[in-house]
């Protein structure tokens, strides 16, 4: 995270100096109000002297208006920059999530996420801007407010009245590590709290229809009061370290009127310079009180860089080539050797010894049981997990040596889980090309699902709630296919996408892929035989292992496994109809 502050100071450090620049200014112009009240003051016995006072009044409205200015100009160069770091490290952050591996998303929740986005951004910001100001402000301020002090004043009366100063000084850093460790833990309660709110809200449907409205309420509230709690710490720390560096601020306002009353009287000072030390010891309690706010301040930006590094520290565990030929096709070939695999950071071999080989324009289908591997070949094709080399070979060449960017434009892929976004159902469709918008119907006639959009209120212009829930699970599948299709990609994936339909439309449309969708690959995840019973290869999966394969009609003659499935299934559907 370092790094990344580096490379913005390097690329934006003008802008810092500009603001820091005039931040001085202001704070130089601000040390001789208090000396032009005290002139004025002294001068108030000399009535027949107006023009003097009048004098004294002049440059002081124009001290208030430039230090207006002043201000203004600061302001917009140091925290605009800090709203310009927020800016681009969201953008960074967002692309090195983007570029991670699949198993990324496996290990990291959405609340979490969120949090780090948003509460643990803001507090770099701060660090990044207000404490910027608030350093300079209680370094440079005190600095010449003491220096006013002694040389307008008196010695003897500044050293007395910042007695305080030191106890201040410790009082922070006593302070500063245990808010540190406090905020980190808020912020973790803050991460759980939104991942449970999201999931739950994700969920509604599975939480209505168990009624367990009361049981999510109470696991809300635990994590709720787990955030209260942690918040409770940290105000009850943050407000007591407040209090005792304002009272501490506020003796040095004690000390200058005892002692600086004794010196008027003993005519040491006039009256208009006690006044004078008066108000620069109110000028000197706000960085005194700042220097609690500064620390707090950094503590909690500290925390949230260590919590943004571990996103930022995160690498893709899938190897990359150097370079990217993006205009590279697919032929559509695919052949696996001798392929083991086990997801990243367990033990359970989950693919053993795989080989295949599908060659371009066949329709592959994958059958089994539930976790049986089917769809781990579909994530391993589209390069979200790492494989050993010379194990997957696309067109001939190892698919480590393929970008996945270039794989994932060559490879249309429709997951179980249908997602869509909150758009309009064409705008969806067109989602890889929306420049072609005007040609969402003719793929959503391929994939069966054009007659219900046509029934939909705004048809194709229909906007589609979150995730889609305006639509019917089939719908949302078929909207999802079509999307594929528009992708117009050499090789298409469906992996068990067609769950919500029943066995004849889902058999229908893959007739009609098969029948639209000329000299392109086509590999079908599905439970149903059924529907695949027409592919070109069918590769039976058990427990992780192919242990058939062949057209539908080889295998019923094997009277293997397959057959047994087959057999099963056509039972059950006679069952049904009866």
């Amino acid at each position: 995270m370092n790094i990344i502050i580096k490379e913005f100071v390097k690329k934006n450090w003008w802008r810092y100096l500009i603001g820091i620049i005039f931040l001085l200014m202001i704070d130089y112009f601000q040390i001789f109000i208090p000396k032009k009240i005290g002139g004025i003051i002294d001068n108030l016995k000399n009535i027949e002297n107006m023009n003097v006072i009048k004098t004294y009044i002049i440059s002081m409205l124009t001290l208030a208006v430039s230090i207006m200015i002043g201000r203004f100009i600061w302001r917009f160069f140091i925290f605009g920059t800090s709203r310009l770091f927020e800016f681009k490290t969201a953008n960074k952050m967002f692309g090195h999530i983007l570029d991670q591996s699949y198993d990324f998303y496996d290990k990291w929740r959405t609340g979490d996420l969120m949090t780090r986005f948003t509460e643990d951004l803001n507090s770099v910001r701060m660090a990044m801007g207000p404490s910027i100001v608030m350093m300079i402000d209680t370094l440079f301020m005190s600095s010449i407010t003491i220096y006013a002090m002694i040389n307008f004043v008196n010695l003897k009366l500044t050293i007395y009245s910042l007695l305080p100063l030191p106890i201040i000084g410790l009082i922070t850093l006593f302070f500063g590590k245990t808010i540190r460790k406090l905020f980190k833990h808020l912020q973790k309660t803050i991460s759980d709290l939104s991942d449970h709110t999201e999931e739950s809200y994700a969920g509604i449907h599975v939480v209505k229809v168990f009624s367990l409205e009361k049981t999510m309420l109470k696991r809300f509230n635990d994590r709720s009061q787990k955030y209260y709690d942690a918040q409770m710490s940290l105000i009850k720390t943050w407000g007591l370290m407040f209090p005792l560096i304002q009272f501490l601020a506020s003796m040095s306002g004690v000390i200058a009127i005892y002692l600086g009353g004794k010196m008027v009287i003993n005519e040491e000072i006039t009256f208009g310079q006690l006044i004078m030390f008066y108000s620069y010891i109110g000028m000197l309690v706000w960085p005194m009180m700042a220097i609690g706010w500064v620390v707090n301040v950094l503590q909690r930006g500290k925390a949230s860089y260590q919590r943004l590094m571990e996103i930022m520290k995160s690498k893709s565990n899938v190897p990359e080539p150097e370079k990217i030929d993006e205009n590279y096709k697919f032929k559509g070939k695919i052949e696996i050797k001798n392929l083991n695999f086990k997801y990243p950071g367990t033990d359970k071999i989950v693919l053993k010894n795989i080989n295949m080989n599908i060659e371009p324009g066949e329709m592959v289908a994958f059958v089994g049981k539930i976790g049986s591997g089917k769809s781990t070949i579909a994530k391993l094709l589209l390069k979200f997990y790492p494989v050993e080399d010379g194990k997957i070979f696309i067109d001939g060449i190892d698919i480590n040596k393929l970008h996945s960017k270039v794989i994932r434009d060559n490879i249309a892929y429709v997951p179980q889980e249908s997602f869509l976004f909150s758009m309009p159902i064409e705008d969806n469709i067109s989602f890889a090309h929306p420049e072609q918008v005007e040609k969402a119907p003719e793929f959503a006639k391929i994939a069966n699902v054009h007659e219900d959009i046509l029934e939909l209120p705004e048809k194709y212009k229909t906007l589609v709630g979150e995730r889609g829930v305006t639509l019917s699970g089939g719908q949302k599948q078929r909207v999802s296919i079509a999307r594929a299709l528009a992708k117009d990609a050499s090789f298409i994936i469906l992996d068990d996408c067609l769950s919500a339909v029943d066995t004849e439309t889902e058999e229908a449309i893959i007739n009609n892929l098969r029948n639209n969708v000329i000299n392109k690959t086509m590999i079908v995840i599905s439970h149903r035989l059924k529907a695949v019973r027409n592919a070109d290869k069918i590769f039976v999966f058990d427990d992780g292992e192919i242990i058939e394969s062949g057209t539908h009609q080889e295998l019923m003659a094997l009277e293997g496994v397959y057959y047994g499935m087959y057999m099963k299934q056509l039972i059950e559907e006679k069952l049904e109809e009866e």
